[in-house]
Formats: C-alpha cells, structure tokens, sequence
C-alpha cells in the first residue's frame, strides 16, 4: 500500500503542478491586460480537477482548498464577486498555500497555516453560494464560516525496507562507484596507445623477417632448399643448421602468436570501449537528478521574502525537470538562492512605487532551467526596476575601481560586471537579506569552480536578467590538450568554441589589440602563455601559421595562441581542492598516458572581463626575464615534478628539474644562478637530507634556501630537516600551492 500511496503522491505532484501554472497564467493575463476576459469554465474545471486528486491521495487540506477555491470562481463566473486585484490577491495566496502544504505533505519541512486564506476564500465563495461540499468531512463548515484548519500530515516516507523499487545505499559508496566509472572510459581510450605498439612490433617483425630471408642463405652456407625454395632446412646431421631450424620455427611462432594477439586485442578494445561506455552512461545517469531536487522551494522563499518586505511579487518557477549532475545541482543552490533574495531585494519596487511607474502592483520573479549543449543554463529574472548605472558607476569611483572619466564612458557590460567584486553593493543600507556586497562575490567563485560563468543584465523591457552556465556533468570530462612551451595543459571541450591553424599575417593587428574575423565578429588573440605569466618571447608574426584555440565563456570570444593542437580526449579532472593547486586559475589535474600531470585551466579565469587589456601577440625577449627567479625542483616522481614545474612556470619562475639528490649536486656545479631549491626527501641514491647536507656544508651554495616539500608528517622528521639548514618544511598530505608560493616569495 505505501508503494502505491507513493505512485500516486508522485503523479499528483506533477499533476498539481500544471493546474497551478494554468490558473497563475491566467492571473497573469488579466494583470497585463484589464480588458483580458479568462476562461474562468476552464479554471473551475481545474480547481475542480486538483480536488478531486486530492481526495485520491488523500490530502484533505489540499482538497479543502481547492473545494473553496473552486467555489470562489463559481462566484466570480456568476457576477457576484468581481475578478479585481483584491479577488486576484486571495487566489495567488490559495494557490501558494496549495503549493506549501504538497510540498510539506511530500518532503516535510515547517507545518502551513492555512485557516487565514481558507477563511477569505470561503467568504468569497460562500457569497456564490459554492458547489456542494466536502461531504466526506463531517466538521466542514457551512456556507460562509471558516473551517478549522486542521494540521496537514506528511506523508510517510518509503525506503528500501517497504518497496523493492527503491534502494537505500550510502552516498560515499556511491560516489566512488562514479569515481571509478568515471575512470574506466579514459583507460580503455589509453589502450589505443597499445593498438599502435603493437602495430609497431608487427612492422618490426616483418622487418626481421625480411632480413631473415636475406641472411638465411649464407648462413646455411650452401645449404639445400626444398622445391618451393625456401620452407626448410635439410642439414639434419649438421649441428647449426639444427639450430637455425629451430630459431626459424620460434621465429615464426613469434610471429604467428603477435598476430593472434593483435586480433584478440582489437577484439577485447571494442568489447570494452562498447561495455564500458555504456557502464558509464549508466553511472552518469544515477548522478543526474531534477533541478526539482534542490529548487522546488524556491518559488515559496521568493514569496515570503517579498511579503517579508512588504513587496507582491509572483514566481514563475519553470524547467524543473531538467536534469542535470547532482553534485552540480548541489552546489548551484545557495548561489541561486542568492540571486533570487538579490532580486526581490534590490530588483523589485513596493507596488505604490509599481502602481506609480505604470507597471501592475505584482512583480514577477522568473526562475528557469534549461539545458543548451552539454551546460545547463540558470535564469533568474525579475520585472523590477533594472541596474542602477549611475550607482553602479558612482560606487566604482569611490572604490577607486573606476576613474571619474572612466567611469562616465566605460561600457555597460563592464560596469555591471564589477557587481560580482567582493564588497560592492549599491544598497544604501544592509539587512538580513542583502546589502553587504559579499553574496554576488560567492556567487561568481562557486560557479567559476563549478568551470561556469555568470553575468548579469538589464532585461530588455525593464529588469535584470541573471544567466549561470555550468558543464551538465563534473564526472568525466572532454578536454582539448594543448602544448604551451615545455607543458601540456588541458582545456574543458565545453568552452572552446573551435580550435584551427591561421597564417600569422591574416591577423588584424593595427587595431587596439591584434585580432582575427570570425563569423562576421572580431575576436581578440593573445597568447595563452602570456595570460599564464610564462617567460619567453611570444610569437614574432612571421608568417607562420598560428595554432588557435577559439574560447567562448559567456557571451564572450578570444583566441589564445598555443604553440600546438595535441589531442581531444574524454578524462577524470582531479579537482583542484585535492591537489593543493589555485581552484581560480586550474580546475585541477588529468594524468597523461606516461603517468605526469597536466593541468586542466579554468576557462572563466582565462576569459578577458570587460574592458580588461590583453597581452601582446608580438613581444620581443626580455632580457630581464632570464633574471627571474631559478628553482631547482629535485623529487623522483614524475607526477610531482611536472605539478610543482607547471605551478611555478605559471607564477613567473624558471625551473630546471632532477630526479634525485645526486644529479641535483651535479646540476648545482654547472649552474651559477640558482637562487632555491625545493626537494622531496625519499629518494634514490641520494635523498633530501643527504642532498640539504650537501648543499648547507658547502660554502658556495650554504646560503641558498632549500624547502623540502615530502610525504614524512612526523615531528622528528620536521626536526631533523630543520636542523640540517631547510628554510621551510612542507607535508605532501597537506600540500598547499599557496603556501609553498608564499614560502618562496619568503626567502626570496
């Protein structure tokens, strides 16, 4: 019985839901037009459908309602009751108030008091006369007397233990479910890797096989062949040709055993690749929920906000269903929730200032989920008083983030985005719901983390439109791979519009910044080196084609020049949280096919904000730039050198790697402008703190500052480095990209 109660309480919720939305669009459609005639039969029939779902899944408060609301439209379609805004106003409350008590009744929360709407409604349909009662509630009241509100009752969860359609499981065990899903596609891609050796050994085999044939004959010098002329050896008395018969006959096996396993390979690679990208499509899918899941309240924290501060204002809740990653929905909501305070707050005018402006006392909050692509795509609108140029404009100034001459002519995409800087508000005063500046701050870090983009605007009609992207999945992802300098680094396939190679000459480059015409726009190039703060000179302009890689983040273009177009693959992003790295310029790591580390940008990050001047495409070497800071990075893990080196070279530092103490002592006689060394500890041949003695009892580098970053955490470990001279000590488990940053800026 409960597994059919929860059937029918999951069918009414969709099925309240569009009666809802039909008796508001109606509301709606009379407020804009007052000559606007509703279909109020069509109405009734709604209100009159809605209660008797109600009484299906026995809600008895929802039934209630809805018995009295319909008998209110009877009222109003007989005469004796006017449709005004007052009228209008009682059934936006009754229709809030159905929408509170489902929801209540489905996923608890706080109990709703419904007697004071209850009772208006009554008095409204109580003067029509009304449609014949609930008869199945003796203590209904009659005609034009308020029922007592009786307290709703949730309705009893089910789990595991009462349908055999649900199953509980812990969420840790879930996830790593997804981990380990979201890792098996890119592995079973790495074994194209293994189809080319192996395509390799074969070439090679035949290659011997052909010397073989060539040698064979002198070898067996003057020995017989059989009639074909080259299948056998007849020295069967002569111990070489025994010899070279059974090498002959391994050979061959050889090669008849690399063939068969070549076609077993070829064979298991598409069984995998098929099994295995349907595993993952599966995975995927328990990961993608309703955006219902975490905004299904949103529509009643709009409304008790708005009568909070004394403000009308309707939400208009659409796209629930769309899916998306849960753990994306998750971490979308508070910055949602943001927006949505922001714009009934500091959006939405009281209704006399409405009234007074032209507009309808009501305002409208819209909320929208919707996917394009592969981003899922947020909306939050309002129908309020739009952007404050002039206070944006005057704040900015006084913040000194603008100049007064600035200020006047800068563009209103840049004025409005300097709403996202942390502190800026225009509120004259703080309180409860918004004014400290701090809310559209977090809001940007989230969804910048998230690989999104937010941006606001005004709304063409009066308002403000806030639009957030963000990738549908974070479990695997489709990264371009691009080489920059000595590096290989990876941007998410979601913000790169295209990638494609161009002479250097058909740039515009007697504009303000050098550019390249793309589909009737001009588009912004600059070097993907120089936005990451890497030394060297950028490409001269001499012709050569250029490697393009066209990023679009918002509404956005810019083509980054990047030294070469590797590869596109599907990979697990490790995020940046886990691997100590900045989350505002990395998203975190892939590994490569040889076990090092690339970093994955963070195309937000990458993308210019208004008004924001680019890089130079042309720009000659600096000779101060050799005398930038040299680090040593000595460790025997491939994955840490890579990670420190990219980490460094991106923060303006030039860096030379070794594998272990030993070639780092080596490498210290040759070079003369190192300025620190950083080092692991456990290492062949010679480890940190044979290599830290090494380096503090020698007088020519006893004063050069040496940070042992390592996997030892314990007390004497500590100790005994920083007693042999290290200058700072950090543990890998913690390991904090802003540490070791500061820690060398330290001692430098």
């Amino acid at each position: 019985m409960n597994d059919i109660r929860t059937r029918l309480l999951a069918a009414f919720d969709l099925e309240h839901k569009e009666h809802l939305a039909a008796i508001r669009e109606s509301l709606r459609a009379v407020e804009k037009d007052p000559a606007h005639h509703p279909d109020l039969v069509e109405i009734h029939r709604r209100a009159h459908s809605l209660k008797g779902a109600a009484r299906a899944v026995d809600l008895p408060e929802v039934e209630r309602l809805s018995h009295w609301l319909e008998a209110a439209f009877i009222a109003i379609q007989r005469g004796t009751v006017p449709f005004d805004a007052a009228a209008r106003d009682v059934v936006r409350r009754a229709l809030d108030a159905i929408e509170d008590v489902v929801a209540w009744a489905t996923r608890g929360g706080g109990e709703v008091d419904i007697a004071e709407v209850l009772a208006e409604l009554t008095r409204m349909g109580g003067e029509g006369g009304g449609p014949e009662p609930v008869q199945r509630r003796p203590a209904a009241a009659e005609a034009g007397t308020a029922p007592p509100a009786a307290a709703p009752r949730p309705a009893r969860s089910v789990d595991g233990r009462e349908s055999a359609a649900l199953v509980r499981i812990r969420s840790a065990g879930l996830e790593r479910l997804f981990t380990a899903a979201a890792g098996l596609l890119p592995e079973i891609e790495n074994q194209s890797a293994l189809v080319a050796e192996l395509r390799e050994l074969r070439s090679e085999w035949r290659a011997l096989e052909r010397s073989w044939h060539a040698m064979r004959p002198r070898l067996l010098r003057g020995g017989s062949h059989d009639a074909t002329g080259a299948a056998g050896i007849s020295f069967a008395g002569d111990e070489t040709a025994l010899r070279l018969s059974s090498f002959e006959r391994r050979f061959r096996a050889l090669g008849a055993s690399l063939d068969a396993a070549h076609r077993a390979h070829d064979r298991h690679l598409w069984s995998l690749r098929r099994w295995g990208s349907g595993f993952q499509d599966e995975v995927r899918q328990l990961r993608m929920l309703p955006a219902e899941s975490q905004f299904s309240n949103l529509g009643r924290m709009i409304r008790d906000i708005s009568r909070a501060q004394g403000k009308e204002v309707e939400a208009d809740i659409r796209g629930l269903e769309t899916q998306a990653d849960r753990v994306v929905l998750q971490r979308l909501k508070d910055p949602v929730l943001h927006i949505a305070r922001n714009a009934v707050s500091h959006g939405v005018e009281t209704p006399q200032e409405r009234v007074v402006a032209g507009k309808r006392a009501a305002a409208t909050v819209r909320f929208e989920a919707s996917v394009v692509g592969r981003r899922l795509v947020l909306r939050v609108e309002d129908d309020g008083r739009g952007p404050n140029r002039e206070a944006i404009a005057r704040h900015a100034v006084e913040r000194g983030l603008l100049g007064a001459d600035e200020a006047e002519s800068a563009p209103e995409e840049r004025l409005l985005d300097l709403i996202f800087e942390p502190g800026f508000s225009t509120a004259p005063t703080a309180n409860e719901y918004a004014g400290r500046g701090m809310g559209l701050a977090i809001v940007r870090r989230e969804v910048t983390r998230l690989q999104g983009s937010v941006t606001l605007a005004a709304r063409e009609g009066g308002g403000t439109v806030v639009t957030v992207e963000v990738p549908l999945s974070l479990l695997s992802q489709r990264l371009v791979f691009v080489a920059v300098q000595d590096d290989i680094l990876a941007i998410p396939s979601n913000d790169v519009a295209r990638v494609l190679r161009v002479p250097a000459d058909t740039l515009f480059t007697d504009l303000a910044a050098p550019t390249i015409r793309l589909e009737e726009e001009d588009v912004p190039v600059t070097p993907l080196a120089a936005l990451l703060g890497y030394d060297g000179a950028m490409p001269q302009g001499n012709g050569a084609p250029l490697a393009l890689v066209i990023l679009r983040t918002a509404e956005r273009r810019v083509a980054l020049v990047v030294d070469a177009l590797m590869a596109t693959r599907d990979s697990v992003v490790t995020p940046a949280e886990e691997v100590g790295i900045d989350a505002a310029r990395f998203l975190g790591t892939v590994l490569m096919d040889d076990g090092s580390p690339a970093l994955v940008l963070n195309p937000a990050a990458l993308s210019p904000r208004p008004g924001m001047a680019l890089p130079p495409l042309v720009r000659p070497v600096d000779e101060s730039a050799r005398r930038r800071p040299h680090i040593l990075v000595v460790d025997d893990s491939i994955t840490t050198r890579t990670l420190e080196k990219s980490i460094l070279e991106a923060h303006g530092y030039r860096v030379t790697l070794c594998v272990d103490g030993r070639e780092a002592v080596e490498t210290l006689g040759e070079l003369e402008d190192v300025n620190l060394i950083i080092s692991d500890v456990e290492m062949p041949r010679m480890d940190g703190f044979a290599l830290l003695q090494a380096v503090k009892g020698n007088p020519m580098t006893s004063d050069l500052p040496v940070i042992l970053v390592t996997s030892r955490a314990s007390d004497e470990d500590r100790e005994r480095g920083l007693d042999l001279g290290a200058d700072a000590y950090i543990v890998k488990t913690r390991f904090d990209q802003n540490e070791l940053l500061a820690g060398i800026r330290r001692l430098l």
